[in-house]
C-alpha cells in the first residue's frame, strides 16, 4: 500500500514540476497523501464493520472532493482516480472489507 501511495505522491508532484503556474502546489499534493494515510490509519486502528468503513471511506471521499475543487479540479486526473481507488481498496482488504464495485462512487467527484 505504501509503495502505492508513492506512486500517486510521486505523480501528482511530477505533473506540477517545472510548470510556472500549476493548478496546485506541493502543500495541496501532501494534503492528499496526508488524508489518504488518516484514511487507512481510522481503517487499521480498530475493527471495522461495512457501516463504520463505509463512513470512513464517505469522510475521505468528500475531503478529496473539497481538496480537488479547492485546485480547480486538476488534482486528481484519471491515472490518480484509479490509483486512489486501488489505494482504497487495499486498505478494505487488509482489514477484511468487501464492497462490490466501486465504492467511492457514491460521493466522487474527481
Amino acid at each position: 500500500m505504501k509503495n502505492l501511495l508513492k506512486s500517486i505522491q510521486y505523480d501528482l508532484l511530477d505533473f506540477i514540476e517545472g510548470e510556472d503556474d500549476p493548478d496546485y502546489t506541493s502543500e495541496d499534493v501532501a494534503a492528499c497523501i496526508t488524508t489518504l494515510l488518516d484514511f487507512m490509519s481510522a481503517i487499521e486502528s480498530e475493527s471495522q464493520t461495512k457501516d463504520s468503513a463505509k463512513e470512513h471511506i464517505k469522510t475521505l471521499v468528500l475531503s478529496l472532493n473539497s481538496l480537488n475543487e479547492s485546485c480547480d479540479d486538476c488534482l486528481i486526473d484519471t491515472g490518480q482516480r484509479e490509483d486512489i481507488c486501488e489505494f482504497i481498496q487495499k486498505v478494505l482488504s487488509a482489514a477484511n472489507i468487501d464492497f462490490p464495485g466501486d465504492i467511492t462512487e457514491e460521493w466522487r467527484m474527481w
